[in-house]
Parts: structure tokens; sequence; C-alpha cells
């Protein structure tokens, strides 16, 4: 754990952390590196934290991410892919042919063509259904011997050789043919689904692929989002009058670590005695004299009434939480916090409202 040194009594200031949020998502000049890594964030928050847990695995995975994230927008959502890949599954202006799913529908129906045509040809050899068990040869031989001397002598030999050989390795032509053509017909029909999916992705690609990238960069704001919880920072300006964990103590879930308070305003917390009704929001002026103050000065605090429960009637009294500006014109406080006051010397004036 991580802490300023020293803290105790230190003033520190607020820090937006709901403008912090609100900024993760922007991106670089080209859009395609998010700017917030772990470095960035650290830089922000680290001037205003009061404390920080060691986070290296969080900051590792959130730059692995952010790191991910922009070799995907080169790679796949950059405008000049975007194009590409519209050219190549939905729509070429130069060449509409050459289209991805036209292409595959071509395919199938050539490969539809060439089973047909192979099946026909087996059909007239007598092969359609047949096994074949013997592999057959048939060769002729052809020579002429001419006598350049003699004048005319010619000869004239032909010779003709047949061969089978016999084997384990019996084939059936024809339903072979079969095989590959349902194969292909697989492989065609899994590629055209793939092929019309993106196609119908980049029909509407001003939507799909900003869609996509938005999911992306949402899983990076969880990344980034518990990267920033390892740091505590001031909601509010004021002064740290407590600490409770120290650098190195492991700190659980909703245990507290630091005390910050901000005495620009007080609930002044009592029971006073009034006969009359009291109503929210009524104005207060507490009229009483410090124990320090020299002379036996008045100090006056004007406040509002928060809250209030009354007694039983005979008693007239009342619980009341008073809100109060708790400095003076020169910006001091006027009351330390959890001041008593003395029974004796403090009167109150109320105006209802």
């Amino acid at each position: 754990m991580f802490q300023p040194d020293p803290l105790l009594g230190t003033v520190v200031q607020a820090f937006d952390i709901e403008d912090l949020y609100r900024r993760l998502g922007e991106v670089s000049g080209d859009r395609s590196r998010l700017l917030w890594d772990s470095e960035s964030i650290r830089s922000a928050i680290q001037p205003h934290a009061v404390s920080a847990l060691r986070a290296e695995p969080a900051r590792a995975d959130l730059d692995q991410a952010v790191g991910m994230r922009e070799n995907a927008y080169i790679t796949t959502y950059s405008d000049a892919v975007v194009e590409v890949a519209r050219q190549v599954y939905f729509d070429n202006p130069s060449d509409q042919s050459s289209v991805v799913c036209n292409l595959i529908s071509n395919l199938e129906s050539d490969t539809g063509v060439m089973h047909g045509t192979l099946n026909n040809l087996y059909i007239q050899d007598g092969l359609w259904g047949n096994a074949i068990k013997k592999a057959r040869t048939d060769t002729t031989f052809s020579s002429v011997l001419e006598n350049p001397v003699g004048g005319g002598t010619q000869y004239n030999n032909t010779a003709a050789s047949h061969s089978e050989s016999m084997g384990y390795d019996y084939r059936l032509p024809s339903l072979e043919n079969d095989i590959r053509y349902r194969r292909a017909r697989i492989s065609q029909r899994q590629e055209y689904l793939a092929a019309f999916r993106a196609k119908e992705m980049c029909e509407r690609a001003n939507l799909t692929f900003p869609n996509e990238l938005a999911a992306f960069d949402q899983q990076i704001r969880k990344l980034q989002v518990a990267y920033i919880d390892t740091m505590l920072v001031p909601p509010f300006s004021g002064v740290v009058t407590g600490v409770f964990r120290n650098v190195g103590d492991f700190v659980g879930a909703g245990q507290p670590v630091v005390r910050i308070e901000d005495d620009k305003s007080v609930y002044l917390v009592g029971t006073i005695k009034y006969r009359g009704t009291l109503r929210l929001n009524s104005k207060m002026e507490v009229s009483t004299t410090l124990f320090d103050a020299s002379g036996g000065l008045t100090t006056k605090v004007d406040g509002v009434v928060s809250s209030l429960r009354g007694h039983d009637s005979v008693d007239e009294q009342w619980d009341v939480l008073i809100l109060c500006s708790n400095r003076t014109a020169g910006g001091d406080p006027v009351l330390p916090l959890n001041y008593n006051f003395d029974f004796e010397s403090t009167s109150i004036e109320i105006t209802a409202v």
C-alpha cells in the first residue's frame, strides 16, 4: 500500500473522479489507442491520492487490453480496413463478381456441374455404382522402318500389350465422386454463411463496426475502473484527521484507511427548549461564549434547521440538527469539530419560516 508521508494533518484537495470516468473513452488522434492506460491514470490520480494498493496485475491487464485494442483497430476497425472489407464482402464497384458471396455461389454451381458430368461419364463407361477390383492398362505400339539406301523399302511393325493388376485397394469411382461433392458442399455452405454474415455486417458498417468496437472499449473500461479503484482519492477538500492503515498493511474491502474532515459547514447537534412549534428550514442564530474567548466575547453562528424531533408537549424540548457555515470573513474556522457548548452561556434566536 502507498501513502504520502506525512499524511496526518495534511490539507487535501478534492478529486473529481466522475470527470475521470467520463473521459476514459478518449482516444488518440488516429483513434487507434485509448489515452487512459495505466500510466495516464496513475499520473492523473497519484498527486491527489491519499492511499493506493499494490496493483501490478491490474495494471498489466489494463495495458495489455489497451495494446490489443490498438492492434484490433488498426487491423479491423479503421476506415481503410472497413472500406476494403465492404469491397470484399458486400460491394465492389469495379467488379461485383469478386464479392465473396458471389464467388462462393459460382463455386457451388461449378461443383454441381462437375459432379453431374463425372456421373454421366461413369454411367457411359458402365462404372456407375460398380466397384473397380482390377487396374487395367491397354497399350499399343507402332513403328515404321524405312531403308534410305535401297530406294523405297519400308517395314511396318505394330504391337499391342495388355496388363492387369489386382490388389486390396478396391474403388467405387461414382460413390467417391458423390462423397467429394457432398464434402465440398458442406465446406461451401459454411463459407457462404460466414461470408453472408460479413456481408450483412459490411452493409451497415456505420453501425456494426462501431458497436463491436464500443463493446471492446467497455471491456477495457472495466479494467480501467478496476485500476482506478486501487487508489483512494478525497471526494471533497479537507484535512486528514485520522490514519488507520500504514504502508505495507493489508486492507480488506470496506475497511477505513484514512479520515478526512471538512469543517466549512458543520451540524450543531443538541436539544433546545422552545415554547412553540419548530419547523424545518427555520433560521437560527446561536450565540455562545467559547471557552478560550478572550474578554468573554460572544461568538454568533447562523444556521438552518435541517432535522428535528419533538419531545412530550410538557417538556417544550426539541432535538435538532442545525446546518451552519463554519468560516469567518477571513476564512478561519469558527467552531472546532466536536465542540461542546456551555448551557449557561449559549442562547438561540429562532426565525420561523
